[in-house]
């Protein structure tokens, strides 16, 4: 299972990555699904991030699984049970001449990763589209803080 969201920005993909990164400003552009990324470290594969989510105070502490000028990836998980890995892409648009387009997404698996899944139950639920409309409004943010060069 997965959710996949875009954006495409007016800054170039190493200027969105930089204001991405900039986890000690993110509350100065965005409140709203990430409340804070904090790196227990460096920000290299390997190493943990304490991620904040907005709704119901939850946190987690998943690890990085990649780091590029391109891409950067972290993996969270209950064992067994629940498993994600959630990527944030910055390449080059095809819409904005010098902009990027913004892959946010994440894929799910484990016992419970159909829940986020499109099936009625899932749908019921709504995880799914709770978790797609985070991810659209820190996209938006994002944007917004790019390119008004916040």
């Amino acid at each position: 299972m997965s959710i996949v969201t875009t954006i495409d920005i007016a800054s170039p993909p190493s200027q969105v990555r930089d204001k991405f990164l900039d986890f000690a400003s993110l509350s100065k552009w965005h409140t709203s699904f990430f409340l804070s990324i904090t790196p227990h470290g460096t920000l290299e594969p390997g190493q943990k991030l304490l991620v904040h989510f907005a709704t119901g105070g939850q946190k987690m502490n998943p690890v990085i699984q990649q780091n590029t000028p391109t891409a950067f990836a972290w993996t969270g998980s209950i064992p067994f049970l629940f498993t994600g890995t959630h990527y944030f892409l910055f390449e080059e648009s095809t819409a904005v001449p010098g902009g990027c387009r913004l892959t946010h997404s994440e894929e799910f698996s484990g016992a419970l990763g159909w829940l986020m899944g499109g099936n009625a139950v899932a749908k019921q639920v709504g995880f799914a589209e709770k978790t797609r409309k985070g991810f659209e409004v820190f996209n938006a943010d994002l944007k917004v803080a790019c390119e008004k060069g916040d």
